[in-house]
């Protein structure tokens, strides 16, 4: 099964449509995995002109679950993502990422940035965020339950059996931390699209965040929540591909 490593933790991925096309690394949510892309139609709508790298999350699917909170600091899951690209070669990549993983391609601005050439960011924004630490408040047990009720993606990686549940919970205490990347997207050279439903908790901040860069768009989903915003492929897919048209070969 095909690896890549991050001081010891071992990153599962696959790799689906085009060898030699530009890439596009794929990062999924919490409390999914990589199939949730496929499940999402975003592979099916991108492979015949993209090298899709997919990759499960540390502490999801088929990659390690380390338990301890510290093994989910933000910097080293932006290396995660570094590491699957060196193990395909890929010396930049397109990146996109739905909520936790926006969340670490907005990190990646701060910690890799030379190695990205685009961003789409579904369900998550840069703004700092002074109400991201309550979420530890709410028992893990009553989030998780909820979230497999809500989500179909979350419910298939459960099925599936991938679920580590003091790992996801490390996991979750661990991005609660999370400080935002605000400077970062002000100073970003690459174009950034931010998708997110209007019913969706970072609507407000991804609006607010096109004041930090005129490379940033914002796609308003009408009425979507945030499992609904993360199914738009029909719409995002189109804007994206657009998106990286317009960027230089690197």
């Amino acid at each position: 099964m095909p690896y890549a490593e991050n001081e010891g933790v071992k990153i599962y991925f696959e790799t689906e449509g085009t060898p030699g096309a530009p890439a596009i690394v794929m990062h999924h949510g919490f409390l999914a995995d990589l199939e949730s892309w496929r499940e999402r139609g975003f592979v099916d709508a991108l492979k015949d002109r993209f090298h899709i790298l997919l990759m499960d999350s540390r502490g999801h699917g088929r990659s390690d679950k380390p338990h301890d909170v510290e093994a989910y600091d933000v910097r080293t899951r932006v290396l995660d993502v570094v590491a699957v690209l060196d193990a395909n070669d890929a010396r930049m990549a397109h990146y996109l990422g739905y909520s936790m993983g926006g969340m670490i391609g907005l990190s990646s601005l701060i910690y890799a940035p030379q190695r990205f050439l685009s961003y789409t960011i579904g369900g998550a924004q840069p703004m700092r965020d002074p109400n991201r630490a309550a979420m530890r408040n709410q028992p893990f047990r009553e989030y998780y339950e909820g979230a497999l009720k809500r989500n179909a993606a979350v419910k298939a990686a459960y099925d599936a059996g991938r679920h580590d549940v003091e790992a996801l919970e490390a996991c979750r205490d661990s991005t609660t931390n999370w400080g935002g990347a605000e400077q970062a997207v002000r100073l970003a050279t690459q174009p950034i699209i931010l998708y997110v439903g209007t019913n969706d908790t970072p609507h407000d901040g991804a609006l607010r965040a096109r004041e930090l860069n005129s490379n940033l768009k914002v796609i308003e989903l009408p009425g979507d929540d945030h499992a609904a915003a993360a199914t738009r492929s029909n719409v995002v897919v189109p804007a994206m591909i657009e998106m990286i048209d317009s960027v230089p070969v690197a």
